[in-house]
C-alpha cells in the first residue's frame, strides 16, 4: 500500500479514470482534499464507489474570501468529514492583503471545529508558517497533518516537537529544501502527498497521477539512505495511525 496524504481529485478533469485507475492499481490510499464545498461533495461521490479515497473537507486559503459568510452553514460537512481540508493560510502566492483577514477568519472557524469534534487538519501554511504554528498551539490540534512544508527550518522543528505529520511532495530531487526537510524530518513523520496533476506539471512538465508517489518514496529512500519497501511500509503505518 502507498500514501497520498495530500490530492485534488477534481482536478484531474478529464483524466480522472486514468487518475482512479492509478489509485486502484498501486493501491493508493488517498486523501482528496477539496478547496470548496463543491470540490469536497465532488471527492465524496468518488469515494461511495473507492475505498482508496477519503473525503476531506475545508475552504482553502485561495478561496476564504468568497466562503467567509455564514460560515456555520458548513457545520454538518465538518461533523462528517474524517480530516479537514484543505485549510490554511497563505501569504506568499496571495499578493493581496485584504484578503488576509478572511484567510484567518475562515481558518480559525475550522481550527475550532477540529478542536469541538476532535479532527485531524490538512494544512496548507505557505510563507505563514509561524502564523499556522501559534494557531495549532492556540487551538491544540490533534496530529495536525502539514501540506508541503517549504518555510524555516526553525519552525519545521517546532512543529514537529508539537506532534506534526508532513507530507513529502514531487519536488523532493528537485528542491534543495525538500531534501533537507527530509533529512531532519524522522521517519515516523513523514507522509508523502502528489497535490493532484499540476503540481508535478509545474516542477518538471510532467502531468502528474497518484502513482507518483512510488517515485517519492523511492527518493526518501534514497536520501535516508534505507531499503525502499521500509520506507513504503512505515509511511503507511504512519497514516494508519492517523485513524481515520
Amino acid at each position: 500500500m502507498f500514501v497520498d496524504a495530500h490530492n485534488h481529485m477534481d482536478f484531474y478533469k478529464d483524466n480522472l479514470s486514468n487518475a482512479i485507475d492509478s489509485i486502484n492499481h498501486s493501491n493508493i490510499k488517498t486523501l482528496g482534499c477539496s478547496m470548496d464545498l463543491e470540490s469536497y461533495i465532488f471527492t465524496k461521490k468518488l469515494s461511495e464507489y473507492n475505498k482508496n479515497i477519503t473525503p476531506c473537507f475545508g475552504i482553502h486559503p485561495w478561496e476564504a474570501h468568497k466562503n467567509y459568510k455564514d460560515l456555520d452553514k458548513f457545520d454538518d460537512y465538518v461533523k462528517e468529514c474524517k480530516i479537514i481540508g484543505e485549510i490554511g493560510l497563505d501569504y506568499y502566492w496571495v499578493l493581496e492583503k485584504e484578503k488576509y483577514p478572511y484567510m484567518n477568519l475562515v481558518f480559525e472557524y475550522f481550527l475550532g471545529k477540529a478542536k469541538k469534534y476532535d479532527k485531524i487538519t490538512n494544512i496548507h501554511t505557505k510563507g505563514a508558517e509561524k502564523e499556522v504554528l501559534d494557531y495549532i498551539r492556540k487551538y491544540d490540534l490533534r496530529t495536525p497533518i502539514i501540506h508541503w512544508y517549504s518555510g524555516d527550518l526553525n519552525i519545521l522543528k517546532k512543529l514537529l516537537e508539537y506532534g506534526c505529520y508532513f507530507t513529502i511532495s514531487v519536488d523532493i530531487g528537485y528542491s534543495k529544501l525538500t531534501d533537507e526537510i527530509v533529512k531532519i524530518l524522522p521517519l515516523g513523520r513523514i507522509l508523502t502527498e502528489t497535490d493532484g496533476p499540476n503540481s508535478l506539471e509545474w516542477i518538471n512538465k510532467k502531468y502528474g497521477y497518484p502513482s507518483e508517489v512510488i517515485n517519492i518514496v523511492r527518493k526518501i529512500s534514497l536520501i535516508k539512505n534505507l531499503q525502499f519497501e521500509e520506507v513504503r511500509e512505515k509511511i503507511y503505518d504512519n497514516f494508519n495511525k492517523l485513524k481515520l
